[in-house]
């Protein structure tokens, strides 16, 4: 690869305990700016010309540069993701999108009824997403996990928002935390 260029993060090991200093672990990132331009620019011109029909492809090929280009411990990471499957997501989202939308358009009353089920469905299409991303991430031939807990997921995306907007954004950084704490703590690799 031309330009690219390693970028570290290693942890701060405790001198006083070998154990940890012995345990410290590796990121790097071995990408580079002027090569993912050049997958971007490309993902855009072919997702244009085909309106919109690249999209999938063009999402696989951006998580797996960037999985691909992190390594731990000197080994990168895979995006195993079939862009057909993530394109027949795409058409069944927007099907519903377009029928809701002209239910809207023929009677206006209706989209009460599209915010309440939006509110409703939101927890069920994240969880859905990160297991989906979950179990198409691999390190070392090993799958992540993600559990779908959609009460918490409720909670999370719904309750805590909530209670943000009724005091006024207070709880705004809170909220957000626990969505952070939710997809981090139900996320596992391998059993």
């Amino acid at each position: 690869m031309q330009n690219s260029q390693t970028l570290t993060y290693n942890e701060i090991p405790d001198n006083d305990n070998p154990a940890v200093a012995a345990n410290a672990q590796s990121i790097a990132f071995t990408g580079s700016g002027s090569e993912f331009f050049g997958i971007w620019i490309v993902n855009i011109l072919l997702t244009a010309i085909t309106l919109g029909i690249y999209a999938a492809w063009a999402k696989v090929r951006t998580q797996k540069y960037f999985y691909n280009n992190t390594l731990l411990m000197n080994s990168g990471f895979d995006y195993t993701a079939d862009p057909a499957t993530i394109l027949k997501g795409y058409i069944i989202a927007a099907v519903i999108f377009i029928a809701v939308y002209g239910v809207m358009f023929v009677f206006p009353p209706f989209a009460v009824v599209v915010a309440i089920a939006m509110i409703l469905i939101a927890p069920w299409i994240i969880v859905k997403s990160l297991a989906f991303n979950a179990k198409h991430s691999v390190y070392r031939g090993i799958r992540f996990k993600f559990n779908e807990d959609f009460g918490g997921a409720f909670g999370t995306f719904v309750g805590w928002p909530l209670l943000s907007g009724i005091t006024l954004g207070i709880l705004g950084p809170m909220a957000v935390q626990r969505q952070h704490r939710f997809i981090v703590n139900n996320h596992s690799y391998g059993q």
